[in-house]
C-alpha cells in the first residue's frame, strides 16, 4: 500500500471524528478534506473538482426529524480518494474528468449508505453513555473519561473501516471503467457542470436571503475557485 493512499485512508478516520466526538469542526468538509487530499497526491484539478460538488450535496442534504444524515465527511474523502487514485498516472483532462464524475458518485453512494454505520455507532454510544452513568452512580470518577476515550477510538475505527472499505471496492471495480469509457464519462462530467454551478448558485441565493453573509462569501468563493481549477488546470 502506498503511502498516499495510506494517508487517505487514515484521513476518513480523522473526518469521522470530527463530525462525531472530537472538535466538530470545518476539517470533516469535504472541501477541507478535498484540499487535504489534493496536496497529499499532487493533483488539485481533480480533488477540488469532486470535492466542491461533494461539499455542495453536503450542504443540500438536510435532515429531517429523527433521521440519520448521510455521512458526508468519510464518503467525502472514498470519492476523492476514489478519483485521484484513478485519475494517478493519467495525465489527459479527459481522463482525468471522467475519473471526477465516477469520484463524485462514489462519495455520493458512500455517504448516502453511510447512515447506517452511523446508527450502528449511535447505538453503541447510548451503551456506553448508559454504562458511564452506571459507574458514576457507583462512584467511579474516571469513567467519563474512559467513556469519552472509547468513543473516540470507535468513531475513528468505524471511519478508517468504513472508508478502506469503499475506497478499495470503488478502486477496483470502477478501473477498468475509468480507462475503457474515459471519453464517455468525461462528455457526462461536462454535461453535468451546469447542474453543479446551478446548485452552488442556488445555495448562494438560499444563505443570502438567510442573512448568512459569510456562507455565502464561502460558496461564493468556492465557486470561482472550481471555475479557476477547470480552465487553468493543475497548478
Amino acid at each position: 500500500m502506498s503511502v498516499q493512499l495510506l494517508l487517505t485512508i487514515l484521513l476518513g478516520g480523522v473526518a469521522a471524528l470530527d463530525a462525531t466526538p472530537v472538535a466538530q469542526t470545518l476539517l470533516s468538509q469535504p472541501l477541507v478534506t478535498g484540499t487535504l487530499l489534493a496536496a497529499i497526491w499532487g493533483d488539485w484539478r481533480t480533488a477540488l473538482e469532486v470535492a466542491i460538488v461533494l461539499q455542495l450535496l453536503a450542504v443540500s442534504t438536510v435532515p429531517v426529524g429523527a433521521r440519520t444524515p448521510a455521512d458526508y465527511a468519510v464518503g467525502g474523502v472514498a470519492g476523492i480518494g476514489t478519483a485521484l487514485v484513478l485519475s494517478a498516472g493519467r495525465p489527459f483532462s479527459f481522463a482525468q474528468d471522467a475519473c471526477a464524475l465516477l469520484g463524485v458518485l462514489v462519495g455520493l453512494v458512500t455517504a448516502t449508505v453511510g447512515s447506517a454505520p452511523l446508527r450502528w455507532q449511535r447505538r453503541l454510544n447510548e451503551g456506553l453513555a448508559r454504562w458511564c452513568e452506571e459507574r458514576l452512580r457507583l462512584g467511579d470518577e474516571r469513567a467519563l473519561a474512559a467513556a469519552q476515550r472509547a468513543a473516540v477510538v470507535l468513531a475513528f475505527a468505524v471511519g478508517v473501516g468504513y472508508c478502506a472499505v469503499c475506497l478499495g471496492a470503488a478502486v477496483v471495480g470502477l478501473r477498468e471503467l475509468a480507462g475503457a469509457e474515459s471519453l464517455k464519462l468525461a462528455q457526462a462530467w461536462r454535461l453535468a457542470q451546469p447542474l453543479w454551478l446551478g446548485l452552488g448558485l442556488a445555495q448562494i441565493l438560499h444563505a443570502f436571503v438567510q442573512r448568512r453573509l459569510s456562507r455565502v462569501a464561502v460558496f461564493g468563493a468556492a465557486l470561482i475557485a472550481a471555475w479557476l481549477v477547470s480552465v487553468v488546470g493543475s497548478p
